[in-house]
This record gives structure tokens, C-alpha cells and sequence, in this order.
């Protein structure tokens, strides 16, 4: 009997890892130069941004006319974002980030 729960169990275990390795992020979209994931949103103003990642290492950005408005972000929001290089950093979208690379 303890054979057959200590089976069932490795079973259910190797079940659960398959299903989180399987929940893959979607694609970005089309055009994307680069991303930032996992990225919080620190200072915001009409010109620059300044986000900062789960290891506190900030990424300093100079906006285009393509960013939301600086309300748009909450302040413990982990967004991930989709930019697009150029004179400027462009903005193409942004999504909540899942829950195991806010772990990381």
C-alpha cells in the first residue's frame, strides 16, 4: 500500500511540474526590438522612464509620443514591456508579468 501512494504521489508531482513548465509566455508582438520582463515602474515623467527589475538593477529610458501616460502604471505593478529601439525607446505593449518570473 505505501508503494502505491508513494507512486501516485511521484505521479501527481511529475504532473504538476509538466503543467507549470508547459504555461510558456506568449509571443510578443510583431516588431519588438527588445523586452524587459519582470520590470517595475520607479519615476515617470513626459520624457524618461525608469524601471527596475527583481534584482534592483534600473534601466533608465528616454520616451517617444507611443507611452501610455505615466498613471497608467501602478506603483508595485511587474509589468512586462515591449519596446522598440530608435532615437527614443518606443513603446508596443506591456502585459502583467506571471507569477513564477516574479519569483525569479
Amino acid at each position: 500500500m505505501k508503494k502505491i501512494a508513494m507512486f501516485a504521489a511521484v505521479f501527481v508531482f511529475i504532473l504538476l511540474l509538466t503543467k507549470i513548465a508547459n504555461q510558456v509566455p506568449p509571443e510578443p508582438p510583431p516588431g519588438t526590438a527588445f523586452s524587459l520582463k519582470a520590470q517595475k515602474v520607479i519615476q515617470c515623467n513626459a520624457t524618461e522612464i525608469t524601471l527596475v527589475d527583481g534584482r534592483e538593477k534600473a534601466t533608465h529610458l528616454v520616451k517617444d509620443d507611443s507611452w501610455p501616460d505615466c498613471a497608467a502604471f501602478q506603483k508595485d505593478m511587474v509589468l512586462d514591456f515591449y519596446l522598440s529601439r530608435g532615437d527614443r525607446t518606443r513603446f508596443l505593449s506591456s502585459e502583467q508579468t506571471v507569477w513564477w518570473r516574479k519569483a525569479l
